[in-house]
């Protein structure tokens, strides 16, 4: 009697592990597709093969699947019938929608900031805008027009997290999880991708610096006009871009990747 209690405690126990090692497999495939969207990893258009990247992390297709219905929620990829997931296109009209909730959301967060950001705060904002400056400057010394692909990556990487830090030092979740969404479809859709010139690089810099400057001044009206000015050149610049390279339906070449 008592071995057999024993063999079905154990078959449920089996039975409850599983499904949280499927669970933990699933967020590992989300954790990393999003990094990589985020990254610029894929382009707009490009079908993402489940078998492939889930050899990539030692799993199974059916996490990679379940992450890419994750993503799909968030905006990320569609869910294509007999393709699957397929990295999101944008037109103008969506970039601009975007861009909207960036103008109502930002400026606000970027006073609250400026009212509330700690001395560590500040500092954490200032180390990446740090990073933003040696990448430019990395960028001017190379001579090339456009930036190649680890000072572009160095560089991106530090605006998001200059972006974050800042949204963090508001002390407001609802604030950094609804701006966090705007930054990352703004990567995953592939437009900063060529803006990446010296010039223009420096001047995210200078605008990124006029808003450390207005919180670390505890400035709220200096650091919302500094906040909105940056998201309103931003939108220009990418508008500018998408009609220069042909964008103005949608961006990306359908293609696939493993």
């Amino acid at each position: 009697m008592g071995a057999s209690q024993d063999a079905k405690r154990n078959e449920v126990s089996a039975r409850t592990r599983e499904p949280v090692g499927q669970e933990i497999h699933s967020i590992r495939a989300y954790q990393y597709l999003r990094n990589r969207l985020i990254s610029g990893d894929f382009e707009p258009g490009t079908r993402l093969l489940y078998g492939p990247i889930g050899k990539e992390l030692g799993v199974s297709a059916t996490p990679v699947r379940e992450a890419a219905g994750r993503l799909a929620n968030e905006g990320l990829v569609d869910l294509v019938p007999q393709i699957g997931a397929v990295v999101r296109t944008i037109g103008r009209a969506e970039l601009i929608e975007i861009y909207e909730v960036r103008e109502i959301i930002e400026p606000g967060a970027a006073a609250i900031a400026a009212r509330k950001a700690t001395a560590d705060q500040i500092a954490s904002i200032e180390a990446e805008l740090t990073k933003m400056y040696a990448a430019a400057a990395d960028q001017e010394r190379s001579g090339t027009d456009v930036a190649g692909r680890e000072i572009k990556r160095e560089f991106d990487r530090a605006d998001l997290s200059f972006h974050m830090r800042s949204l963090e030092a508001t002390g407001n979740r609802a604030i950094v999880q609804t701006a966090t969404h705007s930054h990352a479809l703004i990567r995953v859709f592939g437009i900063r991708k060529n803006i990446h010139d010296a010039d223009s690089m420096k001047l995210t810099c200078a605008q990124h610096q006029a808003i450390l400057d207005a919180i670390a001044s505890h400035d709220a009206d200096a650091a919302a006009a500094a906040a909105l000015e940056h998201i309103q050149y931003g939108l220009m610049l990418y508008l500018k871009l998408m009609e220069q390279l042909g964008m103005e339906s949608d961006i990306g070449q359908a293609s696939e990747v493993e």
